[in-house]
């Protein structure tokens, strides 16, 4: 089972192996023989041989008993591994196949997914070698919560994906934030900043240091007013409202910009963005990662 990435560098080797059945491959004729003129448009049939690496999961027939479903619940646990180190762009296609021993590959199944397109912050830096390194112990540390007792932490990984893949930032930024209340469950939006605080830090940036003029935005600055957008988000209010409210006033479509380089955006997208990464930061603590 494999899917196009962009936006990873993971050096000059072919292949990279990610541990667990997983690796990093780059597109070869095997790769490329998967696509299927019938089953994908000429513009998904050109991007898929543009892709730099794909994600490409190996198994046995006894893998789930070789069912496409377990194989594909496996697959989407070392896709999140990735996502929760640092968002990349995904094209959305999952293709499954037999490998034979004669070295001949034959395709059973084309999926297809929204494509994952994470904010423009997360696109300032590649998925490179060294963010890398940590990819393999978070494959088997998300393996062992998908397969825990624990819903809510499933949740959150999955909040995370659908995020991903949702087209409309702010409704992406609605499920990263229920994401984090998955792991949370705080009772207002004060209990939402404390527990948010005393899990990553309040001075932790909500912006990673991907690259330099990383915002300055911390953790206990922006917390209540991301509580106040996830709640305006539910209820269908209308944004301008909150500028007014009488306990928590935020002006969420004042403008802003991620760096003197970038476009002013409302502050809500902005919030939203950052809704992703405070999400990715406590869930790699729920993995027991400590990224570079």
């Amino acid at each position: 089972m494999f899917s196009g990435l962009r936006g990873v560098e993971a050096g000059d080797e072919a292949e990279v192996e990610l541990g667990g059945g997983f690796s990093l491959v780059r597109p070869t004729g095997f790769i490329l023989s998967a696509r299927d003129h019938l089953s994908m448009t000429g513009v998904e049939f050109e991007e898929a041989a543009s892709a730099g690496r794909y994600l490409v999961y190996k198994h046995g027939p006894q893998v789930f008993g070789g069912t496409r479903e377990g194989i594909k619940a496996i697959f989407y646990d070392g896709l999140m591994a990735i996502q929760v180190l640092k968002p990349v762009r995904t094209l959305g296609i999952l293709f499954y196949g037999l490998y034979t021993s004669s070295g001949t590959f034959s395709l059973q199944n084309i999926e297809r997914r929204p494509p994952m397109e994470p904010g423009p912050w997360a696109l300032r830096r590649a998925l490179d070698q060294e963010l890398l390194r940590s990819v393999p112990s978070a494959i088997e540390n998300i393996r062992q919560i998908t397969n825990g007792p624990s819903a809510e932490r499933r949740n959150a990984f999955i909040l995370l994906q659908l995020g991903l893949e949702h087209f409309h930032p702010l409704i992406a930024g609605l499920l990263w934030v229920m994401g984090l209340e998955a792991i949370f469950n705080s009772a207002n939006r004060n209990d939402f900043k404390t527990k948010l605080c005393d899990c990553l830090g309040p001075s932790t940036r909500a912006f990673p240091g991907w690259i330099a003029q990383q915002p300055a935005d911390t953790v206990d600055e922006i917390a209540i007013d991301l509580y106040t957008l996830r709640s305006k988000l539910a209820h269908g209010v209308d944004l301008r409202k909150a500028a007014s409210d009488p306990k928590f006033p935020v002006d969420l479509l004042a403008q802003r910009a991620l760096s003197y380089s970038s476009d002013p955006v409302p502050y809500a997208l902005l919030l939203s963005e950052a809704a992703c990464y405070l999400l990715c930061q406590v869930l790699q603590k729920e993995v027991a990662l400590t990224p570079p």
